[in-house]
């Protein structure tokens, strides 16, 4: 039973890489898609918080990228997405911020 208890706490929860520490996310909901956005300089780390079946990795890879634009005020470099559908690595172009 602690386990389990243990595991839905975890569950909820993101962390990021350790280029990363220290930073606190900026949530954003896209489409039903949550995501918690850490940024360091003009490198970015998308990690999606919420449960969804089976999501297809092209529509998760346009909300991660609209999210990652939305808290940052920046646009994702497009060569410089990698990752999967829950987690996201971009780099960013930032214009003035």
């Amino acid at each position: 039973m602690r386990y389990l208890i243990l595991f839905l706490l975890v569950v909820g929860c993101s962390s990021a890489g350790k280029e990363y520490r220290g930073v606190t996310p900026v949530r954003a909901d896209i489409e039903g898609s949550v995501w918690d956005v850490y940024r360091q300089g003009d490198m970015v780390q998308a990690i999606r918080v919420n449960m969804e079946m089976l999501p297809a990795m092209d529509r998760m890879l346009s909300r991660a990228i609209l999210a990652i634009e939305r808290a940052t005020g920046c646009k994702v470099i497009p060569n410089s997405i990698t990752g999967d559908q829950a987690l996201v690595n971009a780099r960013l172009a930032c214009d003035g911020v």
